[in-house]
């Protein structure tokens, strides 16, 4: 009861510390406003807090996925974040970022509302470093990957997306170098119209899928390039490399496997309209779904991913804009698995008041194992 009581009351403080100030400005919270003045060290510190709930519900036609968490109602990514920005000298500072993801029913233990094992609380991103304007921002810890900066970010602006690109089908993007990259040093600065990324993944913990295997990553590094062609129109291209080894600890038997994935996007933004396209190629790095340390992963695979929708601005009611769209995918398998998804869908986004928002989804799924029509629904709030 008393350990019930306290993670309510950390809730319950989490949510007033960040939504008080949000709920009327409906944006990042800043707790320390940066005045550099002589003598005063905590006039030189930026401090700003921000976050979003997101209680989701995924409904599968079909009935394969009846008594499923995800189709009472789960947590569909809440997450709190904290950054700090300290100026030290000339247009250099040093900065820190966290963001903490809360599963909110396994929280408060709420029965068929999470997965089995999940986690409470979750590390999404922990990474300090420093910037200029000048001579770039170079970054150290768990942070978004170049890949996915580049080239998953521009389509992962739906709620049932990322289901053909590289970060999030790995066999996990923390560790794999795909998504939110554990151990990464990381480098960013722009040139003329072109924002250049690079990155060099260190060593990392061995990862336990859960079938006796060990996956353990090497090393590895990242190159990138965002090209702001227009003030519209962003083409990016990005490749990932890593190096790992697959292990059977009962057995012994392991294999070393180049890892890369190669991937291009486009994001254009004109007026009211929003178009996103983008596409990788994956070697080593799909799952075949085989327990076997010589053929966990196939060779070579593909997959894309579009996005075209419509903001229509609605001011009245409570509603601020209104965006319908049409989005899709395709995953293929071109060896290592006779494997192929396609899906196609739409959705509509509502805008509302005070950083409230309410999305609904019909995705119509055409694939091997034959999975369902999915409808997904997600209420969001974000501070």
């Amino acid at each position: 009861m008393l350990t019930t009581k306290r993670k309510l009351s950390l809730a319950v403080g989490l949510g007033l510390l960040m939504g008080s100030t949000s709920f009327v400005t409906h944006a990042e919270v800043t707790l320390i406003k940066q005045d550099p003045q002589a003598g005063d060290p905590l006039s030189r510190l930026n401090f700003t807090v921000g976050g979003s709930i997101r209680p989701q519900f995924n409904n599968m036609t079909g009935g394969g996925d009846n008594g499923s968490y995800k189709r009472n109602g789960f947590d569909g990514g809440t997450r709190f974040r904290f950054l700090a920005d300290y100026y030290l000298f000339d247009d250099v500072s040093w900065v820190g970022y966290y963001e903490l993801g809360v599963n909110i029913p396994a929280l408060f233990n709420w029965d068929n509302h999470y997965a089995d094992g999940a986690h409470d609380t979750s590390r999404r991103m922990l990474y300090t470093g420093f910037q200029s304007k000048t001579w770039g921002k170079l970054t150290f810890g768990q942070q978004n990957s170049v890949y996915y900066d580049v080239v998953g970010s521009k389509t992962d602006i739906w709620d049932y997306d990322m289901l053909a690109q590289a970060p999030g089908n790995g066999i996990n993007g923390d560790y794999d170098g795909s998504y939110r990259s554990r151990q990464m040093l990381k480098y960013k600065n722009t040139f003329g119209d072109a924002d250049v990324y690079a990155s060099y993944l260190f060593a990392d913990d061995e990862y336990l899928p859960g079938n006796g295997l060990r996956y353990k990553r090497k090393g590895g590094g990242s190159l990138g390039v965002d090209y702001h062609l227009t003030k519209d129109l962003t083409w990016g291209a990005a490749w990932n490399y890593t190096r790992a080894e697959m292990r059977d600890h009962g057995t012994g038997d392991a294999k070393n496997y180049d890892q890369n994935i190669y991937g291009t996007s486009l994001s254009w933004k004109p007026d009211n309209w929003t178009f996103t396209f983008g596409g990788g190629y994956y070697q080593n790095f799909l799952t075949t779904k085989q327990v076997d340390v010589d053929n966990y992963f196939a060779g070579d695979a593909w997959g894309i991913e579009y996005l075209a929708g419509y903001t229509i601005p609605v001011a009245q009611y409570g509603l601020k804009t209104l965006m319908p769209y049409v989005m899709g995918d395709r995953l293929e398998y071109v060896s290592g698995r006779d494997y192929q998804r396609i899906d196609n869908g739409v959705g509509v986004t509502f805008q509302l008041d005070y950083g409230f928002r309410v999305d609904y989804e019909h995705v119509f799924t055409s694939s091997t194992d034959n999975l369902g029509d999915m409808n997904v629904v997600r209420l969001r709030y974000d501070f």
